[in-house]
């Protein structure tokens, strides 16, 4: 019963991603010519949309392919602490990290003049090289090659590596299944056919080239609709939560700035386990996430209250396990304080029921039948003053017990061991 219903879920989960799919590439459609390896390379974050599409037709850089090569591969992104080789590549590129950790592996290489070009467009033989390259060692029929009317058009030095690929099946040949078309530029529609067949034959792929850390599928959280991203990797190794999803810390201990100091610690934890939509618990409940606190700036008058800054440091699971957590306090931009205007409406609320009760009793030691003119003056009066008091006197001291909580929005990705 248990495998049935489990199969049903399966099988709901897959109509339901499909039915939404439609809507979420704007540009490829249910019957797109690569829609199904498309709709799996996104799920899988191998390829991202642009702003709910994902340009099917555009050319793929070498940059763009090699970044989409190393998480087909299992590979995350990592800044490298080793030389630059390539004269054209700067540290600030946002895919730095990539194309140093690829040139370490040896999976995709530069030019003979310290280059690495990662603009340049990528040719369809140029994909079946690297892919060539990666796969296991052994020698591709041409005569495979054959059964293409445009053959000869392959470069020379790609002949044999497009005749491996063709063995392998891992090849697109769109629109016309009898042509290559070798030298055209690879587009991104091409690219996901090309990654999707890679990905379902990691088993052709040379060891030394696969991460022992391979991706299995994309789930996704549900905390909170504040947050900016949602999913998560399951690998075999471990869960990634993505920077930008939020979770919800709760105050392990009562805490209170007017006995803090800078250095101090001050820890969260999750009450309740965070599973994924999909079922897979991520956090579990007791888990715990220690701050220490780098600066305190004390309540003025004016209504300034105590602003306490934290950074996060670790996270500690029930069963001992301790990894790098980095997160950012959502509320109150930043900062563990008070809700600037708790004390003024406070303040307000209790001057107009003073300046009412005040009013009510002068009125009647004058007049016993005007009451409510009492009300009237008193009420306004006192929460004129109220406000006043509120907004002019010293700020409040941050208090907090094991029921109060702050969203915690992840500033890097947080590794989970399995």
């Amino acid at each position: 019963m248990k495998k049935i219903l489990a199969s049903l879920a399966v099988f709901f989960m897959m109509i339901s991603f499909n039915a939404a799919n439609a809507a979420v590439y704007s540009d490829v459609p249910a019957d797109y010519w690569a829609n199904t390896e498309i709709t799996a390379i996104v799920q899988d974050n191998i390829l991202p949309l642009v702003k709910n599409a994902y340009l099917p037709e555009q050319e793929v850089t070498r940059s763009v392919f090699n970044s989409a090569l190393l998480k087909t591969l299992g590979h995350r992104s990592a800044t490298l602490s080793d030389s630059n080789p390539y004269s054209d590549v700067c540290s600030s590129r946002a895919d730095y990290g990539d194309i140093l950790l690829t040139t370490k592996l040896g999976l995709f290489y530069g030019y003979e003049d310290n280059t690495f070009r990662p603009d340049r467009i990528m040719t369809k033989t140029e994909a079946a090289s690297v892919i060539s390259h990666i796969t296991k060692d052994y020698k591709g029929d041409v005569k495979a090659l054959e059964a293409f009317k445009d053959s000869a058009d392959i470069p020379a030095w790609g002949v044999r590596q497009f005749a491996k690929t063709i063995d392998l099946g891992i090849y697109v040949n769109y629109p016309n299944a009898d042509e290559l078309l070798p030298n055209k530029n690879l587009n991104k529609a091409e690219a996901a056919v090309l990654l999707y067949k890679l990905k379902n034959k990691l088993n052709a792929v040379q060891e030394k080239y696969v991460s022992k850390e391979v991706l299995e599928g994309i789930e996704h959280l549900d905390v909170t609709k504040k947050a900016s991203v949602d999913e998560v990797q399951i690998t075999n190794q471990n869960k990634i939560v993505l920077a930008g999803n939020i979770i919800k810390g709760h105050f392990y201990t009562n805490f209170s700035s007017k006995d803090a100091q800078v250095g101090d610690e001050v820890t969260f934890t999750a009450k309740k386990d965070i599973y994924t939509k999909e079922g897979t618990l991520v956090i579990p409940a007791g888990t715990t996430m220690l701050s220490r606190i780098t600066s305190i700036e004390p309540k003025k008058w004016w209504n300034k209250n105590d602003k306490v800054t934290v950074e996060f440091e670790t996270m500690t699971l029930p069963c001992g396990v301790v990894t790098p957590f980095k997160a950012d306090i959502l509320n109150n931009n930043g900062v563990l304080t008070e809700n600037r205007w708790a004390k003024p409406v406070g303040y307000t609320v209790g001057g107009a029921v003073l300046g009412g009760g005040v009013g009510v009793g002068i009125a009647g030691m004058s007049c016993h039948d005007h009451y409510d003119n009492g009300v009237a003056i008193g009420a306004p009066v006192g929460a004129g003053l109220g406000l006043l008091t509120g907004l002019t006197t010293p700020g409040r001291t941050y208090k907090a017990d094991d029921s109060d909580y702050v969203w915690l929005e992840l500033t890097q990705d947080l590794v989970i061991p399995n």
